[in-house]
C-alpha cells in the first residue's frame, strides 16, 4: 500500500488525508488568486501594485497542493524525537516574543539555529544555517523589498 492511497475492506480506494489536503490547498490558491484581483490602489509606486504578493502566495500554494497530490515516498512516520513538534511550536512562539527585543537578524538566526538542531544538524552546520538564513532574509526584506524590520541591539552595524 502506498502513501497516497489506502485500500478499503472491499478493495475500493479510499481518498487519503494527503489527497484532501492537496486539493484544499489548490482550492485555497484559486481563492487567493481570485481575491487578489479585487485589490486596487489608486496610486502605487511600483507597477505590480499590491497584487504581487497574493499572486506569489497563490502560486506557491498551488504548487504545494499539486506536489501533495502526487503519490510518492513512504507513508508519514512519527519523528524519532517525539518532542520535536512541540519544541518547534515553542521556538516559533519565542521568536514572535523576542523579535522586537533581539531584532530580525538575531531572532531569525536563533530560530533557524533551533530548527536545524531539532532536525538533527550538528552545532556548527546549524549555526551556519541560522546565520545565513537570518542575514539572507534580512537582505531580502530590508534591502531588496524595502520593508522596515526590527533592528534590535545590532542597529549600528546595519548602516541605519
Amino acid at each position: 500500500m502506498s502513501a497516497g492511497s489506502a485500500e478499503g475492506a472491499r478493495g475500493t480506494s479510499i481518498v487519503s488525508a494527503d489527497r484532501i489536503l492537496g486539493l484544499l490547498l489548490i482550492i485555497l490558491a484559486a481563492l487567493v488568486f481570485w481575491s487578489a484581483q479585487s485589490l486596487i490602489v489608486p496610486f502605487a509606486a511600483d507597477p505590480l501594485g499590491p497584487k504581487g504578493f497574493p499572486y506569489a502566495v497563490a502560486v506557491i500554494l498551488a504548487i504545494c497542493g499539486a506536489l501533495i497530490l502526487l503519490e510518492r515516498g513512504p507513508a508519514f512516520a512519527w519523528p524519532e524525537r517525539r518532542a520535536a513538534p512541540f519544541l518547534l511550536v515553542l521556538a516559533m512562539v519565542a521568536y514572535a516574543l523576542l523579535l522586537e527585543t533581539l531584532g530580525f537578524i538575531l531572532a531569525t538566526t536563533a530560530l533557524a539555529l533551533g530548527v536545524a538542531l531539532l532536525f538533527g544538524a550538528g552545532p556548527w552546520p546549524a549555526l551556519a544555517t541560522g546565520a545565513v538564513t537570518g542575514l539572507a532574509l534580512w537582505a531580502l526584506f530590508d534591502k531588496l523589498l524595502d520593508l522596515p524590520l526590527p533592528q534590535g541591539p545590532i542597529r549600528g552595524f546595519l548602516g541605519a
